[in-house]
């Protein structure tokens, strides 16, 4: 099963062509099209999985990815921080696969059983779920306003750099 807990990846030597940046870490281009892959396994799996999961989990899911497959081929592109990046990885590659992991891991007739919070397994999957699509909504903020604050500081300087003073 695809939502399985992860145990971390050890990343292969760099050789040419999959050489790290400079801090280390492997190229933001290539974590992207790594988690854009994880990304649509998950919401494969998730659709497959859609007669277990409760009502409003795979359009949640979906809802998820509308968000973060955009994000990430952006981030491919135009790059991110560390902790955009970060993030970005933690919602991918484990909390969105553990979450459903964790629920489709309980046998059936337990999803709807209240568990010691009062609350239902299925209930408490479909609220993480909508926590983590306003965890990428908040992240997709960050990144494009962020990009669009750059956008505005270089025209504040083209301005001041190029145009004439009334004193010329």
């Amino acid at each position: 099963m695809f939502f399985r807990r992860r145990s971390p990846v050890v990343e292969p030597p760099p050789t040419a062509g999959n050489e790290p940046e400079a801090d280390g870490g492997p190229d933001v281009a290539e974590q992207a099209a790594q988690l854009q892959a994880e990304l649509a396994g998950i919401v494969r799996q998730a659709n497959a999985d859609g007669g277990r999961l409760p009502p409003g989990a795979v359009p949640t899911v979906r809802d998820i990815d509308d968000i973060l497959r955009p994000l990430l081929g952006y981030v491919a592109t135009r790059g991110a921080s560390d902790e955009e990046m970060r993030a970005l990885t933690a919602i991918v590659s484990e909390y969105l696969p553990t979450a459903l992991g964790d629920f489709m891991a309980l046998p059936p007739q337990y999803a709807e059983r209240p568990g010691v919070t009062g609350s239902t397994p299925a209930l408490d999957l479909v609220r993480q779920l909508q926590l983590l699509d306003e965890g990428a909504n908040e992240l997709q903020d960050l990144v494009y306003t962020g990009d669009a604050a750059q956008l505005a500081i270089q025209a504040r300087f083209l301005d001041a750099k190029f145009r004439r003073s009334d004193l010329d």
